[in-house]
């Protein structure tokens, strides 16, 4: 129909039909506008988003299973030291940054991306564009077209090098609270255990001491008997070391200068070594004061040759080298058992064969040892360990195998310079006696080997197997005891006690305290009160004869 042909009707109806459309045709075209400035907003904000953050994000599109083109966000230069536009330049570069170690790792991430897997996150190490190495966590994510085809991958990547920083100085932190505790545990039991053998070696010595007195000099049988002494006293020296172990040990502490020690310790561990190993020592100007037990750090000095030595049986080198050092907290967070402050630091390094750390971890256990039998106790290390907690130091030891050891040594330096060291006073000479000497002992065999030794002197004895009996014997004899000699640890009442109960009745009492312990845990238990004397089993007879002779002439 021709537009004349029409009615007004039907030319008004098609002019509200095209209105209308026009309408829509203009609401269509807003919500387009409208949409396309939403997307316009939304991608910015992305773009916002994914520059302020400091994570790394990229995307990476895909054809036949091969990178073509990647996109970065600003974050990727702070992360590794490339621009967005040195990668969307080169799609390879991400897999040429990561650390040749973790190349098969990041390669297996990808190839399950790839194959359109969702691969778990990963961490591993890159070198940034400045050769520096970095620890990043990589989180992958596909993207696939309606026909499952991947089409593309979103990557994050975050540097974790602080966080894996802080795990590893947790783990040795944990590993030196458990290696601490169990040092703790151990020594507890060494150090009982010592004191039980202690007073069975105690009568072993005794009676055999007394037995080879009584020989004649060409008796075939003396022999026997130095060989049984012998051997007690070797039990004696592990004894020593396990109370050492468990920080038990006496030490007589003293200003010391530590460069002396090591001049000193030198010309002793020359002949030790061997001529085919070359020593050297390189000492600090600084002063090195401590208060510390010269000959206990020498024994450790030693120790550690004798173990370097062992560990260069075709020859090396050792180097002893002194410094200074100011522990801070960082150290201290890792070492709790150390007290920030300036230390006196002996570095102790050799050649040898070195250790790895299954076996680090245990050279400081009592009887622990890499000898063949009969080569080495497996004490000498924990005696050291021992001895250095016991001046409020530190050990430690660094090694790999085939690349030798070093052990450092932390000892607290004192502000103060070192005394002139005393001059040892002689031991008083034994002679028999006619005092009568009170003994308290409560282990049958020591008790007993006392008496006879005392009495075969010339000493009237009076004996009693605990700490009350002891009291009550006194007071029926108090006008003809001379001395008490009382071991420290009894039933009922122990030592002190007996001897402060025994004071009340005559305050002037001379008295010598005998323990398998040693006197610095009988100080620490309140068993051995200031200016007491004191001797540590196993003592041999003339040990005790002089030292007997000597709290009776004292003040005399």
């Amino acid at each position: 129909m021709k537009d004349e042909d029409k009615t007004k009707e039907q030319l008004i109806g098609e002019l509200k039909e095209m209105r209308r459309r026009l309408a829509e045709l203009e609401a269509s075209e807003s919500e387009c506008k409208k949409a396309e400035e939403i997307l316009q907003k939304s991608e910015e904000r992305y773009r916002r988003i994914t520059e302020a953050i400091t994570d790394y994000i990229y995307t990476v599109r895909v054809e036949e299973r091969r990178p073509v083109e990647t996109t970065h966000s600003e974050a990727c230069f702070a992360v590794t030291g490339y621009t967005k536009y040195e990668f969307a330049a080169d799609p390879y570069l991400w897999i040429r940054m990561v650390a040749v170690e973790d190349h098969d790792l990041v390669r297996q991430q990808i190839e399950q991306v790839l194959s359109g897997h969702f691969p778990q996150p990963i961490e591993h190490r890159i070198i940034r564009k400045d050769g520096v190495l970095r620890w990043v966590e990589s989180t992958v994510v596909p993207h696939h077209d309606l026909n499952g085809s991947l089409i593309s991958y979103d990557g994050i990547v975050r540097d974790v090098t602080e966080r894996k920083k802080a795990v590893e100085e947790r783990k040795k932190l944990e590993e030196h609270l458990r290696q601490a505790h169990k040092m703790e545990a151990v020594g507890q039991l060494a150090g009982g255990i010592a004191h039980d053998f202690n007073n069975i070696l105690s009568a072993i010595i005794g009676y055999a001491s007394l037995l080879r007195m009584k020989m004649r000099k060409d008796d075939q049988m003396k022999a026997n008997v130095d060989q049984i002494i012998a051997s007690a006293e070797r039990a004696a020296n592990l004894t020593r070391s396990l109370l050492a172990y468990s920080r038990k040990q006496l030490i007589i502490p003293r200003p010391v200068d530590l460069n002396e020690i090591v001049w000193r310790i030198e010309k002793l561990l020359l002949p030790l070594i061997g001529e085919d190993i070359d020593f050297r020592t390189k000492l600090t100007e600084n002063n090195l004061t401590v208060l510390a037990d010269g000959a206990q750090i020498e024994q450790v000095l030693m120790s550690l040759a004798t173990n370097s030595r062992d560990a260069m049986p075709r020859g090396g080198q050792i180097i002893i080298e002194t410094g200074a050092m100011e522990l801070d907290g960082d150290f201290v967070s890792a070492h709790p058992y150390i007290i920030p402050g300036a230390y006196a630091v002996i570095s102790f390094t050799d050649t040898g064969a070195g250790m790895d750390e299954d076996i680090m971890g245990k050279i400081f256990d009592p009887f622990f040892t890499t000898k063949e039998v009969g080569k080495g106790t497996g004490l000498g290390l924990a005696m050291s360990y021992g001895i250095i907690k016991q001046h409020n130091g530190y050990i430690d030891v660094f090694s790999e195998p085939g690349r030798g050891t070093t052990f450092k040594i932390y000892l607290p330096l004192m502000t103060v310079k070192p005394q002139e060291a005393e001059t040892p006073q002689m031991p008083v000479a034994f002679k028999a006696g006619l005092e009568t000497i009170l003994i308290a002992e409560d282990d049958k065999a020591v008790r007993e080997i006392m008496n006879l030794l005392l009495t075969e002197f010339g000493y009237s004895v009076i004996a009693a197997k605990d700490g009350e009996e002891a009291v009550n014997k006194f007071i029926k004899n108090k006008d003809r005891i001379d001395l008490l000699l009382f071991d420290a640890v009894m039933p009922k009442k122990n030592g002190r006690e007996a001897y402060e109960a025994v004071k009340e009745i005559r305050p002037d009492i001379k008295a010598l305290f005998v323990s398998g312990y040693t006197a610095d845990i009988m100080h620490s238990k309140g068993l051995l009160g200031e200016g007491l004397h004191f001797i540590s089993k196993p003592v041999s007879p003339t040990e005790l004869l002089e030292k007997i002779r000597e709290v009776l002439l004292r003040n005399k």
